[in-house]
């Protein structure tokens, strides 16, 4: 604790003292305040510090940070904590998305806008923050305290609301460039956006906006890190080696029957390349009697991708009025590629490949002796190596149109909006073969799953060649229609000011459509009905609609001159879903200029997806991890009249919607205060709470496996396509599964100084996590994953994280040095061998802390050309070793929390006209 508390109290001392050294009293230039409508309020009023707490980045601190996109951007914030990173499209469901989660409370309860209009999510879900372009952003706005009257009660963990730029006349043209000092990883991006008109003089305005960018892809191999999944470590003064393979290998391991000790049929995995060479092949680890396949260095530790935006937004006033269109158009092309195609395949002892099952026993006498099918085929776990890696690309095309008219009428300031979206994602392979095809060249004897990889003949390279799977896989299409009313004014006087009233009116429509492709429903090849070689059920298409009404009041009253109260209720109705009533209070106190004190308590209410609701139960994958049948997961499988997986296996995972899910219900809670003595420095925190009942989510996996018995109803059976045996496997489909509680507070220090070089400005941004347990089951045991990857829960809430920016400005040139930090934490339990006694033991290894320095130069030549050098992660800081085993194929470290890239040189030059 005493090493977490170092770098934010360094920090904290760093950034007071630069204030301290600041005069008391410094000339205040007086600028006009506008009537603004702040994030997390409907009334429109001056803009200052309200009674919920709204974290500002602007735009100079964006091009400061050296971020690339918007994903970087939100991931560099301290109140962010989870949600789905890039890194979950190699392998880990991502779909070639990212999404932002506050707080580490989800990115579906995390409400995502664009000008304050609510951004489109796949089947209702998170939104993807690819579609968002960096280069038109004017501010972001982040609303920590959750369940918004204005917004919507399904808010729960607050609200980003990304702002554009309004009524520009700028032009700008822009490029940027960013090389890791190691291979892979490089990016480059390029910019224009301009406008013209005013509406004040000219009536109008139009503004526009285009940036386009592609990163390369950074294989696994290409960082010492994750090259490869035999780690050797040393922990307690003990050396340990960690492993994680895979049973499908090359060449393949031979699933051979044997009697267990009870009298029962088993299985042992066998490789007749171990038998006939005393060793496995190479990329291949021997475990007992088979070799195991090491793929981490063959998959990617971060995606290549391609981005294309374009925003258009045009004004034009209608007397007391002003009528706005804003147009949105993004492609995102994201590639994630891991390990060659595994699976089982079929091969008959008295057929062509009869000498290779025969070196490991498996012959037709060996069968009869366990009073087995002499002809009994053997299933061989096997990975087409010389396929390539299983690519999975994912073309995201999303556009938006919003129309907007705002202005007064009788009185009233108010805004009337509509709006239509929609967002495709198509999903295309390569790497597979169709299943049927290829069991009929294994079975011919043209392709041989024994040979080691490149030695394949000629023919059978021919032959594979032409039953290799493209296209679309699926296409997935959602859209969002809705409209919206809101207005807002002054209704009554207080000795202590006026009293402001807000109502408001919306309605909405979300669709989602799934078509999968002829592949995936099972219906391709030549006959009409071949599958994805691996898949062992098809994917079923589906199509689901919903719609939405939603009505709020708000109401904000001056009870004092120093004290303000705020009280807003709202109520949604979810067709076929539910419908509920929710509200809100909020103060805010200010006993003298320099100091505020600030408060809430507030409940929410969040409908299921389309796609937790309505998706039909199907495959998806297998296990992060291999697990070894134990007790309990024999005592289920057995009651479903299925067995355990033979060895340490991955087993088939399933996830569906389910039409009984029920809505979850929250309580939200903050407090906090902001003190600013002088000009010079500013000081803040605000503690937040959020309880949550009928929580959305899966039990996961390694809860599951270790306690099978206890969750008996998350088990189903998976028929093996080639030997037809049932083996168990797991259901993740969405389930209500009990309560959740977190909390935290977050700090926000501001220093500035004049200096003899220059201003320098230090901020420091960190959030700290008091808590957060989570039930699994309804009335169960709570689990907590604070500084804590514990297998129930298989995620960590950081105890700190945080950004240390310190700025210069003299004349011309801005520096910047920007320290970001994250706390250590206790690692994922894992088996390990100790190589000193041989035996193997359950380790869990302290990750590091985790710290990084960012700097940048700017130069700016007649307020026009600027020219910007900067390196990310200065000292090349490696990320922490983890033994992870859930999420993405990635091993070695931990995807979801650091990046892979290391130090990284970028440049960037701007030019307005």
């Amino acid at each position: 604790m005493k090493n977490k508390l170092n770098a934010v109290s360094l920090a904290v001392a760093a950034t007071i003292a630069i204030a301290s050294s600041a005069a008391v009293a410094q000339a205040q230039d007086q600028t006009q305040l506008e009537r603004v409508v702040v994030t997390g309020s409907a009334i429109k009023r001056i803009a200052a510090e309200g009674s919920v707490p709204v974290q500002t980045v602007t735009r100079a601190e964006i091009e400061r940070s050296g971020v690339t996109s918007v994903v970087e951007l939100m991931q560099n914030l301290s109140s962010v904590q989870g949600g789905i990173t890039e890194g979950d499209t190699v392998g880990g469901g991502g779909g070639g998305q990212a999404t932002v989660s506050i707080h580490n409370l989800g990115g579906d309860r995390t409400l995502v806008l664009l000008n304050g209009r609510r951004l489109i999510g796949e089947a209702g879900g998170a939104v993807d923050l690819n579609m968002i372009p960096l280069s038109i952003i004017d501010r972001v706005e982040v609303l920590t305290d959750g369940a918004s009257a204005l917004y919507g009660s399904d808010a729960v963990a607050g609200v980003v609301n990304f702002i554009t730029r309004t009524n520009s006349s700028r032009k700008n043209i822009s490029a940027f460039v960013s090389v890791p000092t190691e291979s892979g990883g490089k990016e480059r991006s390029a910019s224009i956006s301009g406008g013209f008109g005013d509406l004040d003089t000219n009536g109008f305005n139009v503004m526009f906006g285009l940036s386009m960018d592609k990163r390369d892809s950074l294989t696994a191999n290409q960082r010492e890190f994750s090259k490869t999944g035999v780690i050797n470590f040393g922990h307690n003064g003990q050396d340990y080696q960690f492993f994680n393979g895979s049973p499908s290998a090359i060449p393949g391991n031979v699933n051979v029957p044997v009697r267990n000790p009870d009298g029962t049929i088993g299985s042992e995995p066998r490789n007749a390349y171990l038998v006939q060479n005393g060793k496995c092949a190479d990329r291949n680890v021997q475990v007992g009697q088979a070799c195991y396949f090491d793929y981490a260095g063959t998959v990617e530790a971060f995606p290549d991708r391609e981005r294309t935006n374009l925003f258009g937004s045009g004004s034009v006033k209608l007397g007391e009025h002003t009528l706005r269109a804003d147009l949105l158009l993004g492609k995102t092309k994201t590639s994630g590629k891991i390990a060659a195609v595994p699976g089982s395949v079929a091969v008959d002892p008295n057929g062509p490949f009869a000498s290779q099952l025969a070196a490991v026993g498996y012959t037709p006498a060996y069968l009869q002796s366990l009073g087995l099918d002499p002809a009994r085929i053997a299933s061989v776990s096997y990975r087409a190596f010389d396929l390539g890696n299983r690519t999975s690309t994912f073309d995201r095309d999303n556009k938006a149109l919003w129309l907007q008219l705002d202005g007064q009428l009788a009185g009233w300031d108010y805004t009337a909006t509509a709006g239509y979206q929609r967002a495709e994602v198509e999903e295309s392979n390569s790497g597979y073969p169709l299943a049927k095809a290829f069991g009929a060249l294994l079975r011919s004897g043209v392709y041989n799953p024994f040979v080691l990889a490149g030695e394949q003949s000629q023919a059978a390279k021919d032959a594979v060649a032409k039953i290799m799977i493209s296209g679309a896989y699926s296409v997935e299409t959602s859209t969002l229609a809705n409209v919206d009313f809101r207005a807002s004014r002054e209704i009554f006087k207080t000795s202590a000011g006026g009293a402001y009233l807000a109502l408001g009116l919306s309605a909405q429509q979300d669709k989602v459509e799934d078509n999968p492709g002829l592949v995936a429903r099972g219906e391709g090849g030549v006959n009409g009905d071949d599958q994805r070689f691996g898949d062992s059920t098809v994917v079923i298409p589906y199509n689901a609609k919903r719609d939405t009404m939603g009505a709020f009041a708000e109401l904000v009253v001056p009870v004092l001159k120093n004290l303000e109260v705020t009280g807003g209720v709202r109520y949604d109705n979810y067709r076929h879903v539910d419908s509920a009533t929710n509200g809100k209070v909020s103060f805010k106190y200010t006993p003298a200029p320099e100091l505020l004190f600030r408060g809430s308590f507030g409940t929410g209410f969040r409908a299921p997806t389309l796609r937790q609701l309505y998706r039909p139960l199907q495959e998806f994958g297998v296990t992060a991890s291999p697990y070894t049948c134990n007790a309990g997961m024999a005592a289920v499988a057995a009651s479903l009249g299925a067995v355990c997986q033979a060895g340490d296996k991955q087993y088939n995972v399933f996830t569906g919607g389910v039409e009984t899910v029920k809505p979850e219900e929250s309580k939200q809670a903050t407090l906090g205060f902001r003190v600013e003595p002088t000009s010079s420095f500013s000081f803040g925190a605000d503690w937040w709470w959020v309880g949550i009942d009928k929580t959305f989510g899966s039990v996961d996996e390694n809860e599951a496996f270790n306690n099978a018995q206890k969750y008996s109803n998350l088990f189903l059976v998976y028929t093996d396509p080639v030997t037809a045996e049932k083996f168990l496997a797991y259901n993740a489909s969405t389930t209500n599964l009990g309560k959740s509680f977190s909390s935290g507070i977050d700090f926000d220090v501001t220093g500035r100084v004049n200096t003899p070089i220059g201003r320098l400005t230090s901020n420091l941004r960190a959030t700290y996590m008091l808590d957060r347990k989570v039930q699994l089951l309804a009335g169960g045991e709570y689990f907590s994953d604070v500084a804590d990857n514990q297998a129930s829960l298989g995620t960590v809430t950081f105890r700190w994280k945080g950004q240390w920016t310190n700025t210069l400005q003299h004349g011309n040139w801005v520096h910047a040095a920007n320290v970001n930090f994250q706390s250590g934490y206790k690692d994922f339990e894992t088996e390990v061998e100790n190589l000193g006694t041989g035996d193997f033991e359950n380790v869990r290894l302290k990750v590091k802390p985790y710290v990084t320095l960012d700097w940048q130069t700017a130069y700016t030549w007649n307020k026009q050309l600027t020219v910007a050098l900067g390196i990310k992660n200065v000292f090349d800081k490696e990320p922490p070793l983890s033994l992870r085993a859930n999420g993405g194929h990635m091993l070695g470290f931990d995807y979801r929390y650091y990046s892979p890239m290391g130090r990284t040189v970028q440049v960037r030059a701007s030019y307005d006209f």
